[in-house]
Protein backbone atom coordinates (compact mmCIF):
# COMPACT_ATOMS: atom_id res chain seq x y z
CA UNK A 1 0.00 0.00 0.00
CA UNK A 2 2.76 2.39 0.87
CA UNK A 3 4.87 1.85 -2.69
CA UNK A 4 1.27 3.53 -4.76
CA UNK A 5 0.94 6.03 -2.02
CA UNK A 6 4.14 7.34 -2.20
CA UNK A 7 4.24 7.59 -5.78
CA UNK A 8 0.89 10.00 -5.84
CA UNK A 9 2.53 11.76 -2.99
CA UNK A 10 6.10 12.50 -5.03
CA UNK A 11 3.94 13.11 -8.40
CA UNK A 12 2.46 16.77 -6.55
CA UNK A 13 5.59 17.09 -4.72
CA UNK A 14 7.15 16.78 -8.08
CA UNK A 15 4.35 19.33 -9.74
CA UNK A 16 5.02 21.63 -7.61
CA UNK A 17 8.75 22.21 -8.58
CA UNK A 18 8.51 22.06 -12.40
CA UNK A 19 6.65 24.08 -15.08
CA UNK A 20 4.38 21.42 -17.45
CA UNK A 21 2.76 23.90 -19.27
CA UNK A 22 2.93 21.68 -22.67
CA UNK A 23 -0.32 20.05 -23.12
CA UNK A 24 1.55 17.47 -25.43
CA UNK A 25 3.54 16.38 -22.28
CA UNK A 26 0.66 16.25 -19.73
CA UNK A 27 -1.16 14.28 -22.07
CA UNK A 28 1.38 12.09 -22.42
CA UNK A 29 1.49 11.65 -18.63
CA UNK A 30 -2.36 10.92 -18.48
CA UNK A 31 -2.54 8.87 -20.88
CA UNK A 32 0.24 6.57 -19.75
CA UNK A 33 -1.38 6.24 -16.43
CA UNK A 34 -4.86 5.28 -18.54
CA UNK A 35 -2.37 2.87 -20.42
CA UNK A 36 -1.34 1.03 -17.08
CA UNK A 37 -4.58 1.41 -15.70
CA UNK A 38 -6.10 -0.72 -18.80
CA UNK A 39 -3.48 -3.27 -18.75
CA UNK A 40 -3.11 -3.87 -15.07
CA UNK A 41 -7.06 -4.03 -15.10
CA UNK A 42 -6.48 -7.46 -17.67
CA UNK A 43 -3.25 -8.97 -16.03
CA UNK A 44 -4.07 -8.56 -12.70
CA UNK A 45 -7.55 -8.42 -12.30
CA UNK A 46 -9.53 -10.07 -15.09
CA UNK A 47 -7.58 -13.11 -15.62
CA UNK A 48 -6.98 -13.91 -12.06
CA UNK A 49 -10.77 -13.75 -11.76
CA UNK A 50 -11.36 -16.56 -14.92
CA UNK A 51 -8.61 -18.79 -13.36
CA UNK A 52 -10.59 -18.61 -10.11
CA UNK A 53 -13.99 -19.30 -11.60
CA UNK A 54 -13.18 -20.77 -14.43
CA UNK A 55 -13.00 -20.56 -18.34
CA UNK A 56 -16.31 -21.86 -19.10
CA UNK A 57 -19.85 -20.29 -19.04
CA UNK A 58 -19.73 -20.39 -15.19
CA UNK A 59 -16.64 -18.69 -15.23
CA UNK A 60 -17.86 -16.09 -17.45
CA UNK A 61 -21.41 -15.11 -15.79
CA UNK A 62 -19.67 -14.61 -12.22
CA UNK A 63 -16.91 -12.83 -13.91
CA UNK A 64 -19.53 -10.68 -15.70
CA UNK A 65 -21.52 -10.14 -13.01
CA UNK A 66 -18.43 -8.48 -11.18
CA UNK A 67 -17.32 -6.17 -14.12
CA UNK A 68 -20.77 -5.13 -14.31
CA UNK A 69 -20.92 -4.06 -10.43
CA UNK A 70 -17.91 -2.31 -11.07
CA UNK A 71 -18.77 -0.46 -13.64
CA UNK A 72 -22.28 0.49 -12.17
CA UNK A 73 -20.77 1.58 -8.87
CA UNK A 74 -18.40 3.80 -10.42
CA UNK A 75 -21.26 5.19 -12.76
CA UNK A 76 -22.96 6.14 -9.58
CA UNK A 77 -20.11 7.62 -8.06
CA UNK A 78 -19.43 9.73 -10.81
CA UNK A 79 -22.51 11.05 -10.84
CA UNK A 80 -23.35 11.70 -7.12
CA UNK A 81 -19.69 12.64 -6.33
CA UNK A 82 -19.06 17.11 -6.20
CA UNK A 83 -15.92 16.83 -8.50
CA UNK A 84 -14.19 19.24 -11.45
CA UNK A 85 -11.27 17.57 -13.63
CA UNK A 86 -9.72 20.67 -15.30
CA UNK A 87 -9.88 24.40 -14.10
CA UNK A 88 -11.94 25.14 -17.12
CA UNK A 89 -14.27 22.55 -16.94
CA UNK A 90 -17.81 22.69 -15.49
CA UNK A 91 -17.88 20.88 -11.94
CA UNK A 92 -19.26 17.54 -12.34
CA UNK A 93 -21.63 14.99 -9.71
CA UNK A 94 -24.16 16.69 -7.13
CA UNK A 95 -24.28 20.31 -6.78
CA UNK A 96 -21.69 21.65 -3.95
CA UNK A 97 -20.73 24.57 -2.00
CA UNK A 98 -16.74 22.74 -2.12
CA UNK A 99 -13.85 25.34 -3.13
CA UNK A 100 -12.52 24.77 -6.53
CA UNK A 101 -9.54 23.20 -4.48
CA UNK A 102 -11.74 21.13 -2.97
CA UNK A 103 -13.34 20.21 -6.29
CA UNK A 104 -9.98 18.95 -7.73
CA UNK A 105 -8.70 17.02 -5.08
CA UNK A 106 -12.13 14.82 -5.52
CA UNK A 107 -11.66 14.44 -9.37
CA UNK A 108 -8.25 12.70 -7.83
CA UNK A 109 -9.72 10.85 -5.19
CA UNK A 110 -12.69 9.69 -7.93
CA UNK A 111 -9.93 8.04 -10.19
CA UNK A 112 -7.89 6.56 -6.95
CA UNK A 113 -11.19 5.38 -5.06
CA UNK A 114 -11.02 2.22 -7.43
CA UNK A 115 -7.41 1.86 -7.34
CA UNK A 116 -7.34 1.77 -3.97
CA UNK A 117 -10.36 -0.68 -3.62
CA UNK A 118 -8.39 -2.99 -6.51
CA UNK A 119 -4.89 -3.01 -4.26
CA UNK A 120 -6.97 -4.05 -1.34
CA UNK A 121 -8.62 -6.74 -3.23
CA UNK A 122 -5.13 -7.52 -5.07
CA UNK A 123 -3.39 -8.14 -1.58
CA UNK A 124 -6.43 -10.26 -0.12
CA UNK A 125 -6.26 -12.71 -3.27
CA UNK A 126 -2.54 -12.96 -2.97
CA UNK A 127 -3.20 -13.77 1.06
CA UNK A 128 -5.81 -16.64 -0.25
CA UNK A 129 -2.84 -18.07 -3.01
CA UNK A 130 -5.56 -16.88 -5.79
CA UNK A 131 -3.04 -14.56 -6.49
CA UNK A 132 1.13 -15.05 -6.52
CA UNK A 133 3.16 -12.89 -4.37
CA UNK A 134 5.22 -12.14 -8.02
CA UNK A 135 1.82 -10.74 -9.78
CA UNK A 136 0.60 -8.64 -6.96
CA UNK A 137 3.63 -6.85 -6.33
CA UNK A 138 3.02 -6.03 -10.33
CA UNK A 139 0.09 -4.69 -9.88
CA UNK A 140 1.54 -2.65 -7.11
CA UNK A 141 4.65 -1.24 -8.79
CA UNK A 142 1.88 -0.31 -11.72
CA UNK A 143 0.08 1.57 -9.67
CA UNK A 144 2.54 3.72 -8.60
CA UNK A 145 3.79 3.89 -12.03
CA UNK A 146 0.77 6.28 -12.89
CA UNK A 147 0.00 7.22 -9.58
CA UNK A 148 2.96 9.81 -10.28
CA UNK A 149 1.47 11.47 -13.15
CA UNK A 150 -1.75 11.35 -11.19
CA UNK A 151 -0.35 12.92 -8.63
CA UNK A 152 0.53 16.06 -10.97
CA UNK A 153 -2.27 16.28 -12.22
CA UNK A 154 -3.99 17.42 -8.80
CA UNK A 155 -1.28 20.08 -8.76
CA UNK A 156 -0.79 21.58 -12.13
CA UNK A 157 -4.61 22.65 -12.21
CA UNK A 158 -3.82 24.67 -8.74
CA UNK A 159 -0.92 26.13 -9.92
CA UNK A 160 -2.17 27.13 -13.92
CA UNK A 161 -5.71 28.85 -11.83
CA UNK A 162 -3.28 30.49 -10.18
CA UNK A 163 -3.21 29.51 -6.50
CA UNK A 164 -0.09 30.27 -4.53
CA UNK A 165 2.94 27.46 -3.52
CA UNK A 166 1.52 26.61 -0.15
CA UNK A 167 -1.64 26.22 -1.12
CA UNK A 168 -1.43 23.79 -3.85
CA UNK A 169 1.18 21.99 -1.72
CA UNK A 170 -1.76 21.31 0.99
CA UNK A 171 -4.40 20.55 -1.65
CA UNK A 172 -2.02 18.10 -3.51
CA UNK A 173 -1.19 16.12 -0.20
CA UNK A 174 -4.43 15.47 1.13
CA UNK A 175 -5.32 14.20 -2.47
CA UNK A 176 -2.88 11.54 -1.69
CA UNK A 177 -4.54 9.90 0.91
CA UNK A 178 -7.93 8.82 -0.96
CA UNK A 179 -5.61 5.25 -2.29
CA UNK A 180 -4.18 3.86 1.05
CA UNK A 181 -7.67 4.67 2.71
CA UNK A 182 -9.65 2.97 -0.21
CA UNK A 183 -7.01 0.18 -0.14
CA UNK A 184 -7.40 -0.39 3.69
CA UNK A 185 -11.34 -0.50 3.59
CA UNK A 186 -11.14 -2.64 0.22
CA UNK A 187 -9.02 -5.44 2.43
CA UNK A 188 -10.84 -5.71 4.91
CA UNK A 189 -14.04 -5.52 3.21
CA UNK A 190 -12.37 -8.26 0.68
CA UNK A 191 -11.01 -10.73 3.57
CA UNK A 192 -14.41 -10.72 5.28
CA UNK A 193 -16.00 -11.50 2.22
CA UNK A 194 -13.77 -14.14 0.75
CA UNK A 195 -14.92 -16.39 3.36
CA UNK A 196 -18.05 -16.54 2.45
CA UNK A 197 -17.21 -19.43 -0.53
CA UNK A 198 -15.05 -19.57 -3.54
CA UNK A 199 -17.06 -17.16 -5.74
CA UNK A 200 -16.29 -14.36 -4.11
CA UNK A 201 -13.00 -13.72 -5.27
CA UNK A 202 -13.78 -13.79 -8.90
CA UNK A 203 -16.79 -11.35 -8.71
CA UNK A 204 -14.40 -8.94 -6.19
CA UNK A 205 -11.52 -8.83 -8.90
CA UNK A 206 -14.26 -8.37 -11.90
CA UNK A 207 -15.55 -5.73 -9.61
CA UNK A 208 -12.36 -4.14 -9.42
CA UNK A 209 -11.15 -4.56 -12.70
CA UNK A 210 -14.60 -2.92 -14.00
CA UNK A 211 -14.78 -0.01 -11.70
CA UNK A 212 -10.83 0.50 -12.87
CA UNK A 213 -11.79 0.54 -16.94
CA UNK A 214 -14.76 2.71 -15.76
CA UNK A 215 -12.27 5.19 -14.56
CA UNK A 216 -9.98 4.74 -17.60
CA UNK A 217 -12.65 5.06 -20.68
CA UNK A 218 -14.78 8.09 -18.12
CA UNK A 219 -11.85 10.01 -16.75
CA UNK A 220 -8.43 9.68 -17.87
CA UNK A 221 -8.67 9.47 -21.63
CA UNK A 222 -10.74 12.35 -22.14
CA UNK A 223 -8.77 14.62 -19.92
CA UNK A 224 -5.67 13.04 -21.41
CA UNK A 225 -6.99 14.31 -24.98
CA UNK A 226 -7.31 17.89 -24.25
CA UNK A 227 -3.79 17.99 -26.09
CA UNK A 228 -5.35 18.42 -29.03
CA UNK A 229 -2.33 17.51 -31.04
CA UNK A 230 -3.97 13.85 -31.63
CA UNK A 231 -0.75 12.34 -31.04
CA UNK A 232 0.83 12.60 -27.23
CA UNK A 233 -2.21 10.73 -25.07
CA UNK A 234 -2.17 8.42 -27.64
CA UNK A 235 1.49 6.90 -27.24
CA UNK A 236 0.95 7.84 -23.48
CA UNK A 237 -1.58 5.13 -23.76
CA UNK A 238 0.36 2.70 -25.71
CA UNK A 239 3.66 2.78 -23.59
CA UNK A 240 1.50 2.35 -20.58
CA UNK A 241 -0.33 -0.35 -21.92
CA UNK A 242 2.32 -2.55 -23.07
CA UNK A 243 4.93 -1.45 -20.24
CA UNK A 244 2.41 -2.93 -18.09
CA UNK A 245 1.50 -5.64 -20.16
CA UNK A 246 5.21 -6.89 -20.09
CA UNK A 247 5.48 -6.65 -15.89
CA UNK A 248 2.08 -8.78 -15.79
CA UNK A 249 3.59 -11.22 -17.98
CA UNK A 250 7.18 -11.63 -16.28
CA UNK A 251 5.75 -11.37 -12.94
CA UNK A 252 3.29 -14.06 -13.65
Amino acid sequence: MVMPWLATFLGSVFGLKISLKSQKRQGLLLGFAAGIMLAASVWSLIIPAFDEAGNGVTGAIVSTIGFLIGCLGMLLLDKLMPHQHMDDSPPEGMKSTFSKPMLLVMAVALHNIPEGVALGIVITAMQNNTMSWNAALAFALGLALQNFPEGMAVVLPMREAGFNYEKSRKWGILATFAEPVSAILGLIAASVLSNLGWIIMPILLSTAAGAMIFIVVEELIPESQFAHDGHSATYGILIGFWVMAVMGIVCS
